[in-house]
């Protein structure tokens, strides 16, 4: 549930000050900072809907906010977390023929699915019949890995449709009020 800010500006006392400043658990910094992600994160998965990504519901469900907050000096940081793959959908992915202007993504963490069992599972997960001209699903996973190595993936931005500079903005202002003083907001998009 997102608190207005209003409330969370009535929740602070002089007596939690230091703790507001220490970004401790369960103080009203932690508690905006906690709620504007989960602003996001719904923003996320409603931005999903709009590019009908949902081929398994993975990576909707994968969309949540990081429990904690840290402060390292004068940085307080929360994050999103998300299934690495999120970055493919967003950003899209070159082929070998068609190119789509994807950045490199680096390599598959390890433990991951592999390519062909992401696939498999795609093919299950959308109910596709096996078509004619191949004898086993393998099969068809393969030529489908063909397709898209050859022909790659056109992005789909859910993220930065989401996650720019209006967004900063946004942010920005509740936080400015919570201090008392401008601050800056920088949002960091892990690739690896």
């Amino acid at each position: 549930m997102a608190i207005s800010t209003q409330e969370f500006m009535d929740m602070i006392t002089v007596g939690n000050a230091k703790a507001i400043l220490d970004g401790t658990v369960g103080t009203p910094l932690d508690e905006l900072l906690k709620s504007l992600v989960q602003d996001v994160t719904n923003d996320l998965v409603e931005s999903l809907d709009k590019y009908d990504i949902s081929a398994s519901s993975n990576l909707r469900q994968s969309i949540v906010p990081e429990p904690n907050v840290t402060k390292d000096g004068s940085v307080v940081s929360i994050g999103i977390k998300a299934d690495f793959y999120w970055k493919f959908v967003n950003y899209g992915v070159d082929g070998t023929v068609v190119k789509h202007g994807a950045p490199h993504h680096g390599v598959q963490p390890k433990g991951e699915k592999s390519f062909h069992t992401s696939i498999l599972d795609w093919i299950s997960n959308r109910g596709i019949t096996l078509p004619t001209q191949f004898s086993t699903y393998e099969s068809f996973a393969f030529a489908i890995m063909g397709s898209i190595k050859r022909d790659g993936k056109a992005p789909r931005p859910f993220f930065t449709d989401v996650v720019n500079d209006t967004l900063i903005l946004k942010l920005e202002k509740p936080i400015s009020e919570f201090f008392k003083e401008a601050i800056t907001v920088k949002i960091v998009e892990p690739w690896q």
